[in-house]
Formats: C-alpha cells, sequence, structure tokens
C-alpha cells in the first residue's frame, strides 16, 4: 500500500505521511465516485457525452455495459492518468491535498481543462496559488448550463486544495 501511495503522489514512503496519504487517496476515490456516480450501463452524462461507469467515456463505453469492480478499477486507471497530467501540466510545487484537488478536477474536465486553469497571467503555474480558489469554481457548467452537482464536485475540490 505505502509503495501505491508514493507511486500515486510522488512522495516519499514514511509511516506517518503514508497514512495520511492513504486517507487522502480513499478520499479521493470516494468523492470521485460519489461526483460521478455509478452506471453499469451507457448514459449520455450532462455535458452531452456517452458515459459508463464512474465516469468513463473511453473504451468501456462501446462494451455497453461494465461491473462496479471494472469501473472501480478504471477510475483508478483513470485517476493515474490524470495525476501524469497534472504532473506535466502544473510548474509549479503542491501539497498532496493540491495534486488530488487537481486530479480530480482533471479526471472530469480533461487536459484542456486544467491548462485553462492553471496557465495564464495571475494563475497557477504564475505562482498564484490563491487563483484556484478564485477560478475553479467558474468550471460548473455543462452543456451550456450551470449544473449544481458540479458547482458542489468543485467546493469539494476547493475544501481537499486548501487543506493542510
Amino acid at each position: 500500500m505505502k509503495l501505491l501511495l508514493a507511486t500515486i503522489f510522488g512522495l516519499s514512503i514514511s509511516a506517518s505521511s503514508a497514512n495520511q496519504n492513504a486517507l487522502l487517496l480513499k478520499e479521493l476515490i470516494d468523492g470521485v465516485s460519489f461526483y460521478e456516480g455509478f452506471r453499469p450501463t451507457v448514459y449520455v452524462c450532462a455535458g452531452g457525452v456517452e458515459t459508463i461507469g464512474y465516469g468513463h467515456t473511453g473504451k468501456y463505453v462501446q462494451h455497453g455495459t461494465i461491473t462496479k469492480k471494472e469501473a472501480q478499477s478504471v477510475l483508478v486507471k483513470e485517476l493515474l492518468l490524470a495525476r501524469d497530467t497534472v504532473d506535466e501540466i502544473v510548474t509549479v510545487d503542491l501539497t498532496p491535498n493540491q495534486k488530488a484537488a487537481l486530479m480530480s478536477f482533471t479526471f472530469n474536465l480533461g487536459r484542456g481543462g486544467l491548462i485553462q486553469l492553471v496557465n495564464g497571467k495571475g494563475r497557477l503555474n504564475d505562482g498564484n496559488y490563491d487563483s484556484v480558489a478564485k477560478y475553479l469554481p467558474l468550471y460548473r457548467k455543462a452543456g451550456g448550463k450551470i449544473n449544481a452537482g458540479l458547482e458542489k464536485r468543485r467546493a469539494w475540490e476547493l475544501k481537499i486544495w486548501n487543506k493542510n
């Protein structure tokens, strides 16, 4: 478990940090699972995209069905891809909580959404950590309309972002 946590968050492996990171990883997976919701069959999400499982829009959509166990496995793999995207795009140091918040955001909005959030004058990659609290809540629309679920998710991500 310690090695998995170190891999996910890119951290050293100490007993105290491993326990903290285990809780953070559980919070991340549980939160993303909650906000995405599980659906075993294909549906069209609020953004108009065919989706299955916990917000998966890739190859499993073609299968038409997915088990909860498969969906959980896919979710973890996609969160790892989101982590890699965060590591690639964000140029400033992040705490494990900040990284987890951006992993959730990236899982939901993709690479383009993350680039938009962190790049530009006065944004995160310019060293302005406070910009995340200012701009992240603005990403609350799906299909051109404000979505209450996305508002709640952004608030949850900010809660994680602001934890010490």
